[in-house]
């Protein structure tokens, strides 16, 4: 009899962005395998999965208690309502793993087990990250990169429940040239395009600071595309664009639609401080894209600790200057084939495949 893995996101539906795009990724890979009985459960409509009840982050409810500052984000109601409703399947499914990455969601999974003697397992990937105090508590986890698993546990009889798995990303599936991209996108072949992949919020991701300093750039043949899902501070940002008066494209799309903006693109940035693993980054390389981001744990691990486009983000005017430096450089392109060599061989997807699948089948085995 096939294992039955449940694959969880309470967000997915809701939003599309790396938890939630991740574990549509891994379920559609696992479930091709055919060597489990894989089922996919989401909080929102996704062609591909069961639907769960609950409330949604963004929905009435969560802006009602929002407006009484009742809550914050409306992501711990989303997970608490998620689990509630799960508790069906759990009755009906059973599944024997459970494959999630929502931390508020897992300790409700761990609740019902406890009170109502479930017997799944519970496999936790750290993609936040949430930290091992919190994480060490579930069966098995996993770890997106080296450093995460290195700085997190050091005690031999846990690192049999602990595996790094990176994140499956997506690679291009078409073989368009950089103009007809552009083409397809309306932009002129003239321009230099940067590409930023992250939700449009100032407190993770830095749009703000992304914007603030494509304003001191000293050409102006550029537009930069921002790909990614709006949040509750994205309309501030969108404000603050036009007040710089920037060449700035805001694109929530698919994958495939991506696909073509990566392609389209001259040079990729991410802003942010910390990343989990900064999946994004591989998409890029697959793309052939020079990369500029904060020397990160995630980031040092994609692409090396001496990638070229490492600077530290936390200072005004690096990124200015950095984006400037590489836009002079006649080495553009061979920054591009350098950064998609180094995240080809690091991340091949049928090795990332078999190290989940394996664990899966250790995990279902093990017992402590």
């Amino acid at each position: 009899m096939k294992i039955k893995v449940a694959f969880l996101s309470a967000g997915l539906g809701h939003v599309l962005r790396g938890f939630e795009t991740s574990t549509l990724v891994w379920y559609e890979e696992v479930k091709a395998t055919d060597r489990f009985d894989v089922t996919l459960f989401s909080g929102g409509h996704e062609v591909s999965a069961v639907k769960v009840w609950n409330c949604p982050r963004n929905g009435c409810f969560a802006r009602l208690l929002r407006k009484f500052k009742l809550i914050k984000d409306g992501c711990r109601l989303e997970q608490i309502t998620f689990s509630i409703g799960f508790l069906f399947h759990l009755v009906t499914y059973r599944p024997s793993i459970i494959w999630l990455q929502e931390g508020i969601l897992g300790n409700m999974l761990l609740t019902f087990r406890r009170v109502f003697g479930f017997k799944y397992k519970l496999m936790f990937c750290d993609g936040a990250p949430v930290g091992y105090n919190f994480a060490k508590r579930f069966d098995f986890l996993i770890f997106l990169h080296q450093y995460a698993l290195n700085e997190a546990c050091t005690i031999p009889q846990d690192l049999c429940r602990c595996k790094v798995i990176p994140h499956l990303t997506m690679s291009p599936d078409q073989t368009i040239s950089k103009k007809e991209a552009k083409d397809k996108l309306g932009i002129e072949s003239n321009q230099f395009v940067m590409i930023c992949v992250a939700a449009w919020n100032k407190y993770h991701k830095r749009i703000d600071y992304l914007l603030e300093e494509v304003a001191k750039l000293d050409f102006e043949s550029y537009t930069l595309l921002l790909c990614g899902q709006p949040e509750l501070d994205s309309r501030e940002l969108q404000e603050l664009a036009l007040s710089l008066k920037l060449n700035v494209r805001w694109y929530t799309i698919t994958q495939r639609e991506l696909s073509i903006a990566y392609l389209a693109s001259d040079l990729f940035v991410l802003p942010s401080l910390h990343e989990g693993l900064g999946a994004v980054l591989i998409e890029a390389g697959f793309h052939q894209l020079p990369i500029i981001c904060h020397p990160h744990a995630g980031g040092k691990y994609v692409l090396g600790e001496d990638y070229k486009g490492f600077v530290d983000l936390s200072v005004k005017g690096n990124l200015a200057g950095k984006i400037s430096e590489v836009y002079s450089s006649s080495s553009l392109p061979v920054y591009g084939v350098e950064t998609r060599s180094i995240v080809t061989e690091k991340f091949d997807k049928q090795k990332l495949l078999h190290s989940l699948t394996s664990f899966i089948e250790y995990a279902e085995g093990y017992s402590s």
